[in-house]
């Protein structure tokens, strides 16, 4: 089983995170769990740090500011980026509405997908112990949500997901708008928008039994406002990045389709295959610009690199050609720098001395 690290921000969770932990290992003990504690005020950092000092597939993160969801969530995820051995990076909530038998379920469905979200609202899920008024706030909520942002996504807001690293390497942290709960959808947005395969699982998704919610009506209007500032913000950039992958792709496919109609008029028989590849080029560029990026990103990369071998080289010639004059020179006039001054130094540190008793001469050292 890949590495994986299960991350679970907390807020005053004391009542639950003693026996979450311990289900978390029951059913995969082979996984890392990194607690983001909040700086609650029910002890449950102290806890967590007790258990993570008795096994140290647990540790504990203490956030004494920048309180909220969206930060804590920021924060861990840069420290999952800090632990090269993590492949997998999962989230949860502490509360238990998201069980621990369910993981084993998501690291098998990664094979093949980016990331896989645990839904409640695929064949399979369901939303049980919660009233009618919240059931279906969740779901009118979800789709006004994927419909607004254009994902195809059943259970947008689930926070029970697990990603592969290089999901999160791609994703300016620091660029991220939303504070609270709505980073999830925004990182569920931004994951659409590059093309990550998502996969939706089944999960029965419980209301919390102990302790006591943290969503409030100005919760959930914070989270519509964030959603909406997000979207405008990212737009614009997903935007230029698909303007500047299809102008690319069309520049490509014109060059391409000149030096086969050069070669065509030349009578080379290989000018299909620039003509052809022009073409392809062109269909990319129009249908699907985001494929160009990775090449684009390659050949950026490819000719920076050749840069940097010509300017070393240039550096090299500039060098022979001031210093080989110089050294012509020196060699005309038979004299030695280096030696000369090894000279003088031998000449201040040694002194030639005659010896009393055979009288031959012989050198001794000075001082």
């Amino acid at each position: 089983m890949p590495d994986t690290l299960i991350i679970v921000p907390t807020y005053n969770e004391k009542d639950n995170i003693k026996e979450l932990i311990s289900e978390i290992l029951r059913y995969t003990p082979g996984v890392n769990i990194l607690i983001v504690d909040d700086n609650s005020s029910d002890g449950t950092g102290v806890i967590a740090d007790d258990i993570a000092a008795k096994d140290r597939r647990v540790s504990v993160m203490h956030r004494l500011s920048r309180r909220g969801r969206g930060y804590a969530g920021i924060d861990a995820f840069k420290e999952a980026m800090k632990r090269e051995e993590a492949s997998f990076i999962m989230e949860m909530d502490s509360d238990f509405s998201h069980d621990p038998k369910y993981i084993p379920h998501f690291i098998r469905e990664m094979n093949g997908n980016d990331i896989v979200i645990g839904s409640r609202f695929v064949e399979g899920g369901s939303d049980i112990y919660r009233s009618f008024l919240r059931n279906l706030l969740s779901r009118l909520s979800n789709i006004f949500i994927r419909r607004y942002l254009k994902l195809d996504v059943k259970d947008c807001s689930a926070g029970y997901r697990c990603f592969k690293r290089h999901v999160i390497e791609s994703i300016d942290l620091d660029s991220l708008i939303s504070r609270g709960p709505a980073i999830i959808e925004e990182i569920l947005y931004i994951s659409k928008a590059k093309g990550f395969r998502i996969k939706e699982i089944p999960i029965v998704f419980k209301d919390r039994i102990k302790g006591r919610t943290k969503l409030s009506v100005m919760k959930l209007l914070r989270v519509f406002l964030d959603i909406w500032s997000f979207r405008h913000i990212h737009l614009s950039d997903i935007n230029s990045k698909k303007a500047e992958a299809r102008s690319f792709g069309f520049k490509a496919a014109l060059g391409l389709s000149i030096a086969g109609f050069i070669m065509f008029l030349r009578g080379k028989e290989h000018f299909l295959w620039f003509t052809g590849a022009g073409s392809l080029f062109l269909v990319f560029g129009v249908l699907c610009p985001y494929a160009l990026i990775s090449l684009k990103r390659f050949l950026d990369f490819f000719i920076s690199a050749i840069g940097r071998v010509i300017k070393l080289a240039a550096m090299l010639v500039l060098f022979f050609l001031i210093f080989s004059p110089i050294a012509v020179i020196l060699k005309i006039l038979r004299k030695d720098i280096l030696m000369s001054a090894i000279g003088k130094t031998s000449e201040s540190y040694w002194i030639k001395t005659n010896s009393k008793v055979s009288g031959n001469e012989y050198y001794e050292r000075m001082g």
